[in-house]
């Protein structure tokens, strides 16, 4: 699917592919609403399929929190490149991210359009396979060493939070005010009975993949 086609979902398609096993995969260059709207379809189908719908609200969170973050990174890189920046360079990295919030919210169009020219993409996979429900948002722009240490450090910290009142008291006193989007989301994996294993995020030479792995017959965790 890309970011052209037509937002209908073909109910069938999708339960044979989760009864066959095949994975599921969409793409997107620029993430437009159509596009989310048509994920969240996606998933809410895949999530009845297999008896875990109670999931819906919290995956669907955790996915649109990945994607947009996704996004994000691959309006970096083009952000970058276009200001003859290098994101390897701590104090290259340093000037250019004083300035890329503000440019480009000013000028989205423009740097989603770099994306879409440079084919810097955005893929979910949804695939059942030996009854673990895989998850994986995928972008061509791999995560710099630097970047990927700072978000494992802040998964760590997160882990050890038992709700958002505490990660919020921390994180108003971070000095980048960053990763509450990170924290509500391994929060919000424990609280439906997953425990730390269950999300990572890696990077190969020309991808950064975010998992999230659950199993299909997850249950439902008893509230205190």
């Amino acid at each position: 699917m890309s970011d052209d086609d037509e937002v209908v979902v073909d109910v069938e398609k999708v339960n044979r592919a989760i009864r066959m096993e095949i994975p599921l995969v969409m793409t997107t260059y620029t993430l437009p609403r159509k596009v989310e709207r048509y994920i969240e379809q996606v998933i809410s189908l895949f999530l009845d399929y297999v008896n875990q719908s109670r999931l819906r609200d919290s995956v669907i969170y955790c996915i649109q929190e990945l994607v947009v973050n996704a996004k994000k990174a691959n309006t970096k890189r083009v952000y970058f490149i276009d200001r003859g920046l290098d994101l390897n360079n701590h104090e290259q990295y340093l000037r250019g991210m004083a300035t890329f919030k503000d440019d480009t919210l000013n000028n989205i169009k423009h740097y989603l359009e770099l994306q879409r020219q440079q084919g810097l993409y955005v893929k979910l996979i949804l695939h059942l396979k030996n009854n673990m429900i895989n998850i994986e948002i995928r972008n061509n722009s791999s995560i710099t060493a630097d970047e990927l240490e700072r978000i494992r450090k802040r998964l760590i910290e997160a882990r050890k939070y038992n709700s958002m009142e505490e990660a919020v008291v921390d994180l108003l006193d971070d000095s980048e005010g960053a990763g509450l989007g990170l924290v509500m989301l391994v929060l919000l994996l424990k609280k439906v009975g997953l425990d730390a294993n269950a999300f990572d995020i890696l990077r190969t030479d020309t991808e950064t993949i975010a998992r999230i792995m659950i199993p299909k017959n997850l249950k439902k965790v008893k509230e205190s």
